[in-house]
């Protein structure tokens, strides 16, 4: 990961990578959505004469829909249409796609979400899509992690993806930023070709399959398998925000500790990799707590920690159970 950062500097030629944002694409990324847009464009595009596979549908994911109609017309009918005609037909497309049992959430996603809210990022959703149900779902979905004011949709750029456009609108929304101040989440061509435009760090999960070259050809900086893969490995990632103010990096590790003694109901294990990294936290803010340097406010929120650890006992290298 160093090296795809350093790349990333080199690439652009930026001095630091501080991120303070998150930016998120929607469907095949916060949502297993794709395989249902397939057959609504498909279903769709067929009553107006427009032959659109499903390998069309991936291949022009995270484009406004209105844009990727008249792509298609011109391309097999020869001819122009206006935006409000391809509002008709993609209306169609949105009935049929709503007329479908609703999308599972991505695996992994709200994991990843936890993680980035508890240090303090700024999260926000750049998609091409402009239907409102969607939006709703997203407030009630991530209502913990996201406002109406932190989603860029089709409505908001005159340009969609591959333009930089909507990536540069979600920058703004998420503080201002600059661009080496957000990472990106995407999974499809259009949509890297979007985020690389506006010269963000870009993450590609590829949830369709898709050949792993074209995503290095349109510039995304980090490749996964799929969400659960980048949900594990963010740690890694964190550790290249060198910038990262101190306090959150201290309030990120505390909170990742609680959140895992809450949900296990026993103290990490040091005989289990992914663990150690908070028994080491755990044991240099003790070393602190000797010399008396730990600072008073932490040093309270610590002592909360203690008391939970007090209630948890060991049994064996693997479980713990609580002390009755």
């Amino acid at each position: 990961m160093k090296e795809n950062v350093r790349k990333y500097l080199e690439k652009h030629g930026f001095e630091a990578f501080t991120p303070k944002a998150v930016l998120f694409d929607m469907d095949g990324v916060l949502y297993d959505s794709m395989p249902n847009h397939a057959v609504a464009w498909h279903e769709s595009m067929s009553r107006f004469g427009i032959a659109m596979t499903h390998a069309d549908a991936y291949a022009t994911e995270g484009q406004r829909g209105v844009d990727t109609i008249r792509q298609m017309v011109r391309q097999q009918q020869q001819r122009d249409i206006s935006e409000e005609e391809a509002q008709v037909m993609y209306n169609e497309k949105t009935r049929i796609f709503h007329s479908m049992p609703e999308a599972p959430l991505m695996p992994g996603i709200l994991e990843l979400m936890e993680k980035i809210h508890r240090l303090k990022m700024t999260i926000c959703v750049v998609t091409g899509s402009g239907q409102l149900p969607l939006i709703e779902r997203l407030l009630r979905d991530f209502d913990k992690y996201l406002d109406r004011n932190r989603i860029v949709t089709a409505y908001d750029v005159k340009r969609g993806k591959p333009y930089a456009d909507p990536y540069l609108m979600g920058l703004e929304k998420a503080g201002n930023l600059q661009p080496w101040e957000a990472i990106v989440v995407e999974n499809a061509p259009l949509g890297v070709e979007a985020s690389t435009a506006a010269r963000i760090f870009t993450v590609c999960v590829n949830s369709g399959h898709m050949p792993t070259e074209i995503f290095r050809e349109k510039g995304a900086d980090v490749i996964f398998d799929k969400m659960t893969d980048l949900t594990e490995r963010w740690t890694t990632i964190r550790k290249y925000m060198p910038n990262l103010p101190r306090e959150n990096r201290w309030n990120a590790n505390y909170c990742q500790l609680m959140h895992f003694i809450e949900e296990n109901r026993r103290m990490p294990s040091k005989y289990r990799p992914k663990e150690r990294p908070m028994l080491n936290w755990i044991k240099y803010n003790r070393k602190l707590i000797a010399r008396d340097l730990l600072p008073a406010d932490r040093l309270e929120k610590f002592a909360l920690f203690e008391e939970q650890a007090k209630k948890l006992r060991r049994v064996n290298q693997y479980a713990y159970k609580k002390r009755e």
